[in-house]
């Protein structure tokens, strides 16, 4: 006698390894916890247990019904249904705010204060940098101290750990997890086998961009799913708005320069020696315009990659609307 294969409590698919429903959206925990609290409540007040959320003898969605929608009299899912909708204007509407407020903040009389909280992810900028070219480096909250040559067991070291991490994701089918292990990994590879002299120039180079590419990795950290642990713990709620503030601090920046050179961070800082700007300028010989080109080309492509995650985000929400008229 064979055994039926399990289907989803909502739309009656097939029901898949992962944690969620691929199809309607439904939790496999939270509905399993759901239909365990409601027999343990029938069981107190002596009353056999209520049926499963969804009876698929009766309740079966006629054929021409596309999977991902859920039959409407599945009143059960209500509560779920209202969460979601919430996390959807949530998502719609909290990225285009922080930036907002990111711009205001960042281009206004308090930037010296912004410049308190996006200071040490320019310094982490330098140093991660440093890091996929093989060299070692200390950041702190105002300076990054970098070796002046390439250690390769170091590289090897750090190699190893991501190659740890691809493989770990691969056991716990984090798909995420493997694709940032594998392309930092071919990051590495390729920076690594750079000449010295170019690797620091990208160190150099890595203050002000890698601001702006960290920036915007934590900002797109608001869309995590639902059993992540930066949405349980709401820790996005604050990596969002820091998010923004480093992107637009630097953007803002060489957006200034662009319109008049005198804004371009030329200088000495006592203690650390020539700024990033004058260092690239006046030891690795850059151009004053390439300079200002190359760090603009990086802020345009983080928000371009901001708004393609919105714009998916704008269409998800339109899907579900669709599936619940």
């Amino acid at each position: 006698m064979s055994t039926a294969a399990p289907t989803c409590p909502g739309c009656q698919a097939p029901r898949v390894a992962g944690p969620e429903c691929p199809w309607c959206g439904i939790i496999y925990a939270r509905a399993e916890a759901r239909s365990a609290r409601l027999a343990e409540q029938a069981r107190a007040r002596r009353e056999p247990e209520p049926p499963p959320a969804v009876d698929p003898a009766w309740l079966a969605p006629p054929p021409d019904l596309r999977p991902d929608v859920l039959p409407a009299e599945t009143a059960a899912w209500d509560v779920d249904a209202e969460e979601e909708a919430l996390e959807l204007k949530l998502r719609l509407a909290a990225l285009p705010v922080a930036l907002w407020v990111g711009y205001l903040l960042a281009t206004g009389s308090a930037r010296f204060i912004v410049r308190l909280f996006t200071m040490p992810l320019h310094e982490l900028g330098h140093a991660l940098t440093a890091w996929l070219c093989g060299l070692p480096s200390l950041p702190t909250l105002w300076v990054t101290y970098t070796a002046g040559t390439r250690s390769y067991l170091f590289a090897l070291v750090l190699a190893c750990g991501l190659g740890l991490f691809v493989w770990r994701g691969r056991k716990e089918r984090r798909r995420a997890w493997v694709a940032w292990g594998a392309g930092l990994l071919a990051l590495q590879l390729v920076c690594t086998l750079l000449p010295l002299w170019r690797a620091e120039q990208l160190v150099t180079f890595g203050g002000d961009a890698g601001m702006m590419v960290l920036g915007t990795v934590l900002a797109t950290s608001f869309y995590v799913g639902p059993h992540n642990y930066l949405r349980r713990q709401a820790l996005r709620w604050g990596l969002l708005p820091l998010g923004a503030l480093a992107l637009w601090d630097g953007f803002a920046t060489w957006w200034s320069a662009k319109r008049d050179a005198g804004e371009i961070p030329f200088g000495r800082m006592e203690g650390v020696g020539l700024s990033d700007a004058s260092k690239l300028v006046e030891v690795h010989r850059w151009t004053e315009a390439a300079l200002v080109r190359r760090y603009l080309l990086v802020g345009a492509l983080c928000f371009g990659v901001l708004a393609v995650l919105y714009g998916f985000q704008v269409a998800r929400a339109r899907a579900w609307l669709s599936a619940r008229k």
